[in-house]
């Protein structure tokens, strides 16, 4: 039998799985983790969104390293599960990608191979794990509820000051108090504290809140204005003829 059989076996057991597991997705903080599965194999990317369905309700599917990345850049999902073995831009390409621009975003490896060169390129990644083909139920229950605690945990970041960022709802805190913000600003220091204490070039920013849109070096300086004026001096820090970054010792 081959190994994307044994896979397809493997997944359409998950009907045998306690009813507790089914009910997770409507824990409240289940409510807005976006989970994005990329997979080449039609039969098998469908099976896997069934199961994970389980877990999650807001799903994005991409079947090469090339969509994945403009899925990614355009919905910023809180999980990925990736195979490694794609057409068009690899598994260790998009995951390379995905590293440049955010830290928090939680990754699981699906793949038939062990290739040590492919492994040892995705050490330094931060991975939940790597899931060797054919998928064991359990593992892969194992790891998204791994993955999914570490978004809880990852909700709420401490950026001193007495400011506080909630990832999930894009919301900016004062001591405890919440601070307006627009969809636009919302994105914008979400692209910040994505990579915390890093300078982030007006390109990133640009293409972080706009996706597509052509780049504006002018709308990204308006929106700067607009949330230093409802935070304390130097909450942004601007990087000279180069970006912006939010400093954090925490």
């Amino acid at each position: 039998m081959s190994i994307q059989k044994k896979v397809l076996n493997l997944l359409s057991q998950y009907d045998g799985l306690p009813k507790v597991a089914r009910t997770l997705k409507y824990n409240n903080r289940m409510n807005k983790i976006k989970i994005l599965i990329v997979e080449d194999e039609p039969q098998l990317l469908e099976r896997l969104v069934q199961y994970i369905s389980i877990f999650c309700d807001t799903i994005y599917q991409a079947t090469n390293g090339y969509e994945a990345l403009e899925v990614y850049k355009k919905y910023s999902p809180n999980i990925i599960l990736t195979d490694i073995n794609m057409p068009k831009v690899t598994g260790v390409e998009f995951i390379e990608e995905v590293r440049k621009r955010d830290n928090m975003c939680q990754i699981i490896i699906l793949s038939a191979h062990t290739h040590t060169k492919d492994f040892l390129k995705i050490i330094p990644f931060n991975l939940v794990s790597y899931l060797v083909k054919p998928i064991q139920i359990k593992e892969l229950k194992e790891s998204l509820l791994k993955a999914i605690d570490n978004v809880s945990l990852n909700t709420d970041i401490d950026l001193n000051n007495g400011y506080l960022w909630n990832s999930n709802t894009k919301s900016l805190f004062y001591n405890n108090s919440l601070i307006s913000l627009t969809s636009y600003e919302g994105d914008f220091l979400d692209c910040l504290v994505n990579k915390l204490n890093q300078n982030v070039s007006y390109v990133e920013i640009h293409y972080h809140i706009y996706n597509f849109e052509e780049y504006s070096q002018d709308a990204i300086f308006t929106i700067v204005k607009r949330i230093r004026k409802k935070t304390k001096k130097n909450f942004i820090k601007s990087c000279f003829k180069f970006g912006y970054k939010i400093e954090s010792s925490s």
